[in-house]
């Protein structure tokens, strides 16, 4: 092996930390872009006036509204999987259900943290419930995911050999 030449030196430890800066900023950019993903759009601070006890009692039907909704849905995709675009409904279906639910805690002051001048409880119980909903639709899209990545083939095969099936009993008697 020949020795390097040392006029290049400096050049050789450029390139090299050229090389390394190019790195680590495309690392800090898909981080940032990673932490920008998991932590959602930013939701400016709620201000207004605190909830009444009727306006908590809308919010208390709203969510339980969104929650039955959600269960009706996770079990009506069972029945729909088998078609081809399902699974990316039920992906739009949940950014939307997500934004409703981001909505109801807006609407309903679920998240700040000034006391019920009114004297009257229920906000915390609500984000509570709320949280709960929401533990519940993140399990619920992890399964979808899980079933989308790994099974799905197996639930379109089982729609297109029964509609082949309902076509071959349905056809007229072949005459010989």
């Amino acid at each position: 092996m020949t020795p390097r030449d040392p006029r290049y030196r400096p050049f050789r430890i450029g390139l090299w930390a050229l090389y390394f800066g190019v790195i680590v900023f495309a690392l800090a950019v898909v981080m940032t872009s990673i932490v920008r993903h998991l932590r959602g759009p930013h939701r400016p601070p709620a201000t207004g006036a605190l909830p009444t006890r009727a306006a908590l009692r809308v919010c208390v039907a709203d969510l339980e509204a969104l929650n039955h909704e959600q269960n009706q849905r996770a079990w009506r995709l069972g029945d729909d999987v088998g078609e081809g675009d399902a699974i990316a409904r039920w992906e739009t279906w949940a950014r939307e259900w997500e934004q409703r639910v981001d909505d109801l805690s807006d609407r309903c002051r679920l998240d700040a943290g000034d006391p019920d001048p009114q004297g009257f409880g229920g906000r915390q119980e609500l984000a509570r419930a709320r949280d709960a909903v929401l533990a519940l639709h993140r399990a619920y899209r992890a399964q979808v995911n899980r079933f989308a990545q790994e099974e799905a083939n197996l639930a379109r095969g089982a729609r297109r050999d029964l509609d082949a099936a309902r076509e071959a009993v349905s056809r007229p008697p072949e005459r010989h």
